[in-house]
């Protein structure tokens, strides 16, 4: 007899995944094609040359294979030692101990995922999982009837969560937020800061967090890799890694599902037993293997581990500077971990392409080169590809993918025909069809051309024909909103009608109506976030005298910044892009290209930003911040302003920094002239700026500044200057009256 539970029909979820996607492109290869397969499009670096897994993981495989000891069955949760032997590893990035209870092992990373969501799932639960991600969390979900709701990684924050969203999306059925880190498939590093806003984060909200560490300590960037089980002791955290890609053995399987979490719900006893039983059903990985664990987290050397580090970062930069050279395609964040990246495809220059997925299909066929589709990971038209492989095959690959995409640009520019609005009513429906698919990420702006503040970013515009857009001709200034506060308005202001003077504009309104002007404007935003404001010679030509522009043009916006107070250490170089004139240096004007090549500099060489020296030798700014520097005698020194910019924070700096004086902290507080050699051999540097407001610098060119470390007196600066933000007097800091 028929049974009818086998007629019933189950629907299979259509989510798409990695491999199956990477299965269909491969499918589409041309066979008559003389070029050799070359994928970008999988994170196994094992099938390359340049990457082989360290000696001792292979003895240790062979001996435990060959003593007869592991042929049997092991207990469901992993052998005992193997469970110790992770515990003890991952202790040693935590402050607390974890034991081997903590530890369950798993078939590879993925079968940790599936646990993770089976031992969270629940009727009408749902879970926050990242945009870009990894897709296998999107399937189990489905599989356990989770509902998924996404929350995107922002790439001009380097792909950091967007907090905002999280706060927004989660609710009394959230029950995880899910993090990778370092990235897949973004390539980004968390810093601790970030990690710790996370932590606030899911505290606040009352829930557990996901952190997928399969990359962990795959990082060559400026952020070390920090483990999200070191704030376990505050926020629950389930921490899922392997074996795979640390030690480049993805297909052997062995991964670890830990509960890092030394006070809370994933050590009760029902919760324990629960997670043991569900183990009961799981098939874990070959005996043999597991029993070789221990030998391998002892015993792999640092160097094999550096190798691995070094051929990544080499593979990254050979891919990144590629890409610069290719059309169509840009890489908004240089990759400081992990093995992949994520550039965005210009669709719109492509007319005979649909969408990614389209795209690489037809690099497929018609080059031989798998990249995956950013669709497959949560992006239309991205793409995600893959640098864990072999320099030359690299270099190759990206060759045909230049090759591919300058003949279809090619093509495309003789048959793209421009479209003609035929109202503004048509034009407004296509702005407003762009800002409604992002966050929405200024406020409010107010024009002197339309006399007034707009809420609607369609409508954020400034007139092309104004002297400031097409000649560079005008100036600018910011303000911080802190905490329902406007900080150093009034200085800032200031600085903004001498540089004014100086590029010879006259302001629509005096300085007393600017000011009302800005402090309404921030009245119909919010509570954080920066005032940005301008003053240009106005609209009227496209001569180079401003003679035919009517009348100036005052602009302002608010930009929604979330910002704190820094912590970190970053790097910088010694930028060797020509710094502008004193003339042009101490006036706050809207001609930034050579700070934004100087930036661009640092950070194609893994930097964060970058320090200017003088034509007389002499240290001179940042890109857009001003510098500082504490000797070994504990003096506090910043270069002379006369040829740069007056920095209102660090003149705000000078003015609070004698109290350290005065505790005995530092010695003396002055501005003067500091050659590189004298700067270099500094006990502490900094950048000073008004939304950082004192970022610590502890490596220059590669070398560092004192031990390398954020120093004691830099950070007691900035709780200085941060505490004066967030709590001064009311001098420096005017209240916005919020409507």
């Amino acid at each position: 007899m028929e049974n009818e539970n086998m007629n019933h029909e189950v629907e299979t979820p259509s989510n798409i995944t990695i491999k199956g996607i990477l299965s269909l492109l491969l499918q589409n290869i041309d066979e008559t094609n003389q070029k050799c397969l070359i994928s970008l499009g999988i994170g196994d670096p094992s099938v390359h040359s340049c990457f082989h897994t360290a000696h001792v993981a292979v003895e240790a495989v062979v001996d435990t294979f060959q003593s007869q000891k592991f042929n049997g069955y092991s207990p469901t949760v992993g052998l005992p030692q193997t469970r110790r032997a992770i515990a003890e590893y991952l202790s040693r990035d935590l402050p607390y101990k974890l034991s081997s209870d903590d530890v369950f092992i798993t078939s590879g990373c993925t079968q940790a995922i599936d646990v993770a969501l089976a031992m969270l799932a629940r009727p009408g639960a749902n879970i926050l999982l990242p945009r870009p991600g990894f897709p296998i969390y999107e399937l189990c979900a489905a599989f356990r009837h989770l509902e998924v709701r996404h929350f995107d990684l922002l790439p001009e924050k380097g792909w950091e969560v967007d907090l905002d969203a999280v706060e927004a999306l989660a609710d009394q059925n959230t029950v995880a937020l899910a993090i990778i880190n370092p990235g897949n498939p973004c390539g980004n590093v968390y810093s601790y800061q970030h990690l710790k806003k996370v932590n606030e984060t899911a505290r606040k909200l009352r829930y557990p967090v996901i952190a997928d560490e399969v990359y962990g300590h795959l990082a060559f960037g400026r952020n070390p890799f920090v483990p999200m089980g070191v704030f376990g002791s505050t926020v629950p955290v389930l921490t899922l890694g392997s074996i795979s890609k640390r030690w480049i053995v993805p297909g052997w399987r062995l991964g670890w599902f830990v509960t890092s979490d030394p006070s809370g719900m994933f050590r009760k006893p029902k919760v324990v037993e629960r997670i043991k039983k569900y183990f009961d059903i799981l098939g874990g990985p070959a005996t043999f293997i597991q029993a070789a664990v221990p030998q391998i987290l002892k015993q792999t050397d640092e160097v094999f581990f550096k190798k691995t580090i070094n051929i990544l970062k080499q593979t990254s930069d050979i891919c990144c500077d590629r890409i610069k050279e290719i059309p169509c395609i840009h890489c908004p964040q240089k990759p400081e971990g992990s093995m992949a990246l994520m550039v965005k495809l210009n669709i719109s220059l492509l007319a005979d392409i649909g969408d990614d997925i389209d795209f690489c299909f037809k690099l497929a066929k018609e080059e031989s080169v798998i990249i995956l589709p950013g669709t497959a990971v949560g992006l239309t038209n991205w793409l995600r590809i893959t640098f864990a492989v072999d320099p030359s095959s690299l270099e190759e690959g990206l060759g045909r993918l230049k090759s591919f995409l300058a003949a279809v640009k090619a093509e495309s520019s003789s048959k793209f025909k421009a479209h003609v609005f035929s109202s503004s009513t048509e034009l407004l429906e296509k702005l407003h069809d762009k800002w409604s698919s992002v966050k929405k990420p200024y406020p409010a702006m107010y024009s002197s051309i339309f006399g007034g503040i707009t809420l609607d970013p369609a409508m954020m515009v400034i007139p092309i024909d104004d002297h400031m857009v097409h000649r560079g001709h005008g100036v600018f200034d910011t303000a911080i909103i802190l905490d329902g506060y406007l900080y150093e308005l009034d200085v800032h202001l200031d600085r903004f009608l001498r540089s004014a003077s100086k590029a010879r504009i006259t302001s629509p309104f005096p300085q007393s109506t600017l000011r009302s002007i800005l402090v309404q404007l921030a009245a119909v935003s919010q509570e954080k976030g920066t005032l940005r404001y301008w003053l240009s010679a106005g609209p009227g030509d496209f001569l180079l005298s401003p003679a035919g522009c009517l009348k100036p043009a005052f602009y302002a916006v608010v930009i929604d910044d979330d910002f704190s107070q820094c912590k970190e250490g970053v790097e910088v170089i010694t930028s060797t892009i020509p710094m502008k004139s004193p003339l042009f240096a101490t006036m706050k004007n809207v001609n930034y290209l050579p700070n934004v090549l100087s930036k661009m500099e640092a950070e194609d060489e893994g930097a964060f930003g970058s320090i200017w020296v003088d034509e007389e030798g002499y240290i001179a700014e940042g890109p857009n911040v001003n510098v500082a520097f504490i000797t070994n005698d504990r003096e506090l020194i910043l270069p002379s302003f006369d040829k740069i910019l007056s920095g209102c924070t660090a003149k705000r700096l000078l003015q609070l920094a004698p109290k350290l004086v005065e505790q005995g902290q530092l010695k003396n507080v002055k501005t003067s002239n500091l050659t590189v050699e004298e700067a270099k051999g500094a006990a502490e540097m900094m950048y000073v700026g008004s939304t950082l407001p004192l970022l610590p610098i502890v490596m220059w060119d590669g070398k560092p500044i004192g031990d390398g470390k954020v120093g004691e007196l830099t950070q007691a600066l900035s709780d200085l200057v941060w505490n004066d933000m967030v709590a001064g007097p009311e001098t420096h800091r005017l209240r916005i009256p919020y409507l």
